[in-house]
């Protein structure tokens, strides 16, 4: 089977706002908490002060999803959760079950290569210079990638970029966060495939489930048999708290990681889980060292798809920073859609496009507006249902006052200023919205529900 690796070909401009199109489609009126109406005409970035502290959606749309899970359906017969888990089984640890790389390494050397052709920006807003991506494609030592095919686990949270390099590479001097080497970060005892080694030995080229890219060397370490059959056989527990807090021995605190990670479960205690992490052991190869997780921390995998559970992992993600590629340790749209599944052992792929053919698609894309948000009311079931537009995936929650309602985690809203300048209002946090979220600025590019093209019902 071969799947689409990550590439630095992305697409940004699809990427970077929830708004596209033309014109808005109600009034140009914003109100600010605790002050008059101001016009839309006098909207300026000169004029912060004018700007409301919040779009009118977060305003009135409760932030928190009890409002939206106490009517939750039951999940489909436990035969198709039964698939479902065993589909997450497979794609989870594929990369020590599969004989070779399931996804396309030529694809991803020629991506790196290509990336010297194009022009980019570094950190200080200045142009990189072509040398500098020349020394760091040489380091890469594509002429041999790969040159390995070790099974291998994450010993700490990881970075996966498109070149063995810190440094950012921005389309343009004011793109920020959007680095296109940033991919994703690779939880803690996550399966990866060690496939080579930079030349300085101080980076590692891996392939996840998910995808293909580099990390840093002593993140990932080679692992043994009994390692991968104590993984993949053992009951599970699955963090279900952002940057929960894990000690081994005499105390000492482990990496912290974030909802998703899994660990062998050893036994429970009254107040802890004693589970398995995956650290440095002889001749640096992994080994497992038995810890305490606090039982407010995580849960036995998977979690029983329930109101109470629901709502859990929705409001932990609630209060995610924006993060492309996972930036910081934060969450993009597909990470938070991703990261809210994974608990329920229903698999995501990483990355939107990925995510939405990941079963039977229903399309949207030649509907006016109110068909789509019927449709949507009509076929979508709460939190079982992505909602896709080109660059941005969401999870349907349910409605507010008879509209739909999406959790997503979104960068800014596109509008234009009295002078016709275009700005960027900054949202830069996971949250819940309608489809036309910011319909009260003068949207220079539309609304959601102007570009939403299709949903997905999960688990399938």
């Amino acid at each position: 089977m071969t799947q689409t690796p990550f590439t630095c070909s992305i697409v940004v401009a699809t990427l970077l706002f929830i708004t596209a199109g033309c014109a808005p489609q109600h009034p140009a009126v914003l109100v600010k908490q605790g002050t008059t109406a101001a016009a839309a005409d006098d909207f300026n970035r000169s004029k912060p002060e004018e700007l409301p502290s919040e779009i009118e959606d977060i305003q009135k749309i409760p932030q928190d999803l009890r409002r939206f899970t106490a009517t939750l359906q039951p999940l489909p017969a436990r035969e198709e959760l039964a698939n479902a888990l065993q589909r997450f089984r497979t794609q989870h640890f594929s990369p020590w079950t599969e004989a070779a790389p399931v996804h396309d390494v030529k694809q991803s050397i020629q991506g790196m290569k290509d990336i010297a052709k194009t022009t980019w920006y570094g950190e200080n807003r200045l142009k990189v210079k072509p040398e500098r991506i020349k020394v760091i494609l040489d380091h890469a030592d594509l002429d041999r990638l790969p040159s390995m095919n070790q099974p291998g686990i994450a010993i700490a949270p990881t970075f996966m970029r498109g070149l063995p390099n810190l440094k950012p590479l921005y389309e343009t001097s004011d793109d920020f966060p959007f680095d296109q080497l940033q991919y994703s970060e690779v939880k803690p005892n996550e399966p990866v495939r060690i496939l080579h080694l930079s030349d300085t030995g101080a980076w590692a080229f891996v392939e996840t489930a998910y995808g293909l890219g580099w990390v840093k060397a002593g993140t990932v370490l080679p692992v043994d048999r009994s390692m991968q059959q104590r993984m993949t056989s053992a009951d599970l527990i699955v963090i279900t708290m952002d940057f929960a807090v894990i000690r081994g021995d005499k105390g000492k605190a482990m990496p912290q990681p974030r909802i998703g990670a899994l660990y062998p479960l050893v036994r429970e205690e009254p107040d802890y889980w004693l589970a398995e992490l995956s650290v440095s052991g002889e001749d640096d190869w992994a080994t497992f060292k038995t810890a305490r997780i606090l039982k407010k921390d995580a849960q036995r995998f998977p979690l029983p798809f329930s109101s109470e559970t629901v709502t859990h992992i929705g409001n932990e993600l609630l209060k995610t920073p924006y993060g492309w590629g996972e930036l910081f340790r934060d969450r993009d749209c597909s990470a938070t859609t991703r990261d809210f599944f994974l608990p329920f052992g229903i698999w995501l792929p990483r990355n939107s496009q990925e995510q939405l053919h990941s079963g039977p698609f229903v399309s949207l894309a030649n509907l006016s507006k109110p068909d789509k948000e019927k449709l949507l009311i009509q076929q979508g079931v709460p939190f079982r249902t992505i909602v896709h537009r080109k660059g941005h995936i969401m999870l349907y929650a349910g409605t507010h006052n008879g509209k739909p309602v999406v959790l997503h985690t979104t960068w800014a809203i596109r509008f234009k200023t009295k002078s016709g300048q275009e700005e960027k209002f900054y949202v830069g946090r996971t949250v819940l919205t309608t489809l036309e979220a910011g319909f009260e600025l003068p949207l220079s590019r539309g609304t959601l529900l102007d570009h939403v093209d299709g949903i997905l019902l999960l688990p399938n």
